[in-house]
C-alpha cells in the first residue's frame, strides 16, 4: 500500500502568509494498533473498552495490512479496514468481498478529503487483491453511494407479542445448548442457509469463537446469551441466539426476547425456533432487528397484522470488477444485455460491457463504444446485483436509463428466487 498525502487548511508548513497542513494515510503497524482502536471508538462518540472492544477481535479478525489511517504528525484522524470476506451470490457461489468496516474521520479533520483518500486506497487494494466485492453497512445511508456503493440488501426489524400471536405448521423440538456444542452443530446449520442465499458472509472459525463471547459491557442491560438447537428426528437443523430483559414495571410480566440470530434451513425448523421464542413465560415480547425480507414468520401468523415490520437498507456493495463480478453469480433467464457503467470515482472501472446469458451461465466482455440497452451508475448495479431489487423500480427512479424492454430484460435475469440477506452488522 503507497503512503498518500492530503492537504488540507492547518498549522504544518507555511507557504508565504498561508499555513497547510499534510496529512498521510497508510496502513498501521502492530505497536500502532491501540491508538488505531482509540481512534476508532472516539470517531463514535465513545471510549476505548478492552471487554466490549478486545485487542484479540482486532487481532483475530483484520489484518495489519488492511488497515487504513489517517494520520495529521503522530496523531490518528482517520481509521477505515478491511475484512477478509466471501459472500454468497446468486447461484451459490462464493465471491471474495472486502468487508469495509470501522470507518472513521476526527470532527477537527472533516471536509478535508481524508475518507475520500482512505476510501480510494482501500478499493484499490481490494483491486491489486483480484477481489471484485467491497461490500459495508452504512452508519450513515448518505456517505457512501458518491463512492460507487449501492444497497444489495434489505432487512426487516419486526416486533410481535406473543398474546396476540399463534406460530403455525409442523415443528420439531427445541433444546439449550452450551457454546461447546454450539460451535460443533451452529456452523454447518448456518452454512446450509449460506449456500442458497445470496448476500450471506462466510464465517471462520475464529468468527464463530468471537460471536459466542459474551461480555457483560455488550449485554445492554439483558441477559447473556441463550442459544437454542431446532432439531427435527434428532438431528438439528436451525438455531436461535438470544437474550432476555424482564419488565414488572406495569405489574404485568412484560420481559422481552431480543433474537441476536436466528438460522432455520428447514420449515420444521423454522416453525419450532419461532415457536418457541413465542411461548416463553413472562417475555411476552419478540423483537427481531435482521429478518430476511421474504422470511415465511408473517404467512405462520394467522393476523399478519401482528407481525410488526420496519424496513431498513443493510449491506452496501461496491463492484470493482464488473466482468469477474458478473461471471461469478447466475442469471434467471437467458439473454443478451449490453449496459454502459459510469463510475466516478474510480474512472478505471467503468465503460460499456456486454453480457451473454445461456443456460442461466454469465460471460461478460467489455465491449467498445456506449451504443449499449441501459445506461447505470456504478452504485445501480451494485444494487441489482444480488437479485434484491427492480430494475423497473430504479428506471422509475431515473436510475437506469434504457428503452422499456432493455429495463425488463435486465430485470429479469438479476431477480433470483430467493431475497438477499446479510446476517450481521460488521
Amino acid at each position: 500500500m503507497v503512503q498518500q498525502r492530503i492537504v488540507g487548511p492547518g498549522a504544518v508548513r507555511a507557504v508565504g502568509r498561508l499555513t497547510i497542513m499534510e496529512i498521510t494515510t497508510r496502513p498501521i503497524t502492530a505497536n500502532e494498533t491501540v491508538s488505531f482502536r482509540e481512534a476508532i471508538m472516539a470517531g463514535f462518540g465513545e471510549d476505548l473498552d478492552d471487554e466490549d472492544f478486545p485487542p484479540e477481535w482486532f487481532a483475530d479478525l483484520i489484518p495489519l495490512d488492511r488497515t487504513v489511517a489517517a494520520f495529521d504528525g503522530d496523531l490518528i484522524v482517520g481509521t477505515l479496514a478491511g475484512f477478509p470476506f466471501e459472500v454468497t451470490v446468486p447461484g451459490g457461489a462464493l465471491v471474495p468481498m472486502a468487508g469495509t468496516t470501522v470507518v472513521t474521520v476526527a470532527p477537527t479533520h472533516r471536509r478535508r478529503g481524508v475518507l475520500s483518500t482512505m476510501m480510494r486506497e482501500h478499493l484499490d487494494d481490494g483491486v491489486r487483491r483480484g477481489e471484485p466485492l467491497v461490500g459495508l453497512w452504512a452508519s450513515e445511508s448518505l456517505i457512501y453511494g458518491r463512492f460507487g456503493f449501492g444497497v444489495a440488501t434489505e432487512h426487516d426489524e419486526i416486533e410481535l407479542d406473543q398474546q396476540r400471536v399463534s406460530v403455525e405448521g409442523d415443528a420439531g423440538s427445541v433444546r439449550f445448548v452450551d457454546v461447546d456444542e454450539a460451535m460443533q452443530l451452529f456452523p454447518p446449520i448456518y452454512d446450509e442457509e449460506r449456500r442458497r442465499r445470496p448476500g450471506m458472509l462466510s464465517r471462520s472459525q475464529k468468527w464463530w469463537e468471537h460471536l459466542f463471547q459474551d461480555p457483560r459491557s455488550r449485554r445492554r442491560g439483558f441477559s447473556s446469551l441463550r442459544l437454542a438447537l431446532a432439531e427435527t428426528a434428532g438431528v438439528g437443523d436451525g438455531y436461535a441466539i438470544y437474550r432476555q430483559k424482564a419488565d414488572w414495571e406495569t405489574g404485568f410480566p412484560n420481559g422481552t426476547v431480543s433474537v441476536r440470530e436466528l438460522i432455520a434451513p428447514t420449515a420444521a425448523a423454522h416453525t419450532g425456533l419461532w415457536r418457541f421464542l413465542s411461548s416463553i413465560d413472562l417475555f411476552p415480547q419478540i423483537k427481531y432487528w435482521n429478518l430476511p425480507v421474504d422470511d415465511a414468520l408473517r404467512w405462520k401468523v394467522p393476523d399478519h397484522r401482528r407481525v410488526t415490520r420496519r424496513r431498513w437498507d443493510a449491506l452496501y456493495l461496491r463492484i470493482l470488477n464488473v466482468v469477474q463480478a458478473l461471471e461469478a453469480r447466475t442469471y434467471s433467464v437467458d439473454g443478451t444485455l449490453r449496459f454502459t457503467v459510469a463510475d466516478a470515482f474510480l474512472p478505471e472501472a467503468d465503460g460499456s460491457f456486454e453480457l451473454t446469458v445461456a443456460g442461466g451461465g454469465g460471460v461478460c466482455r467489455r465491449i467498445e463504444g456506449t451504443a449499449t440497452d441501459l445506461r447505470l451508475d456504478a452504485a445501480d448495479l451494485a444494487s441489482l446485483y444480488l437479485g434484491g431489487h427492480s430494475a423497473i423500480a430504479l428506471a422509475g427512479a431515473g436510475r437506469i436509463r434504457g428503452t422499456h424492454d432493455a429495463v425488463t430484460v435486465a430485470g429479469r435475469m438479476f431477480r433470483g428466487d430467493v431475497e438477499p440477506w446479510c446476517e450481521e452488522v460488521f
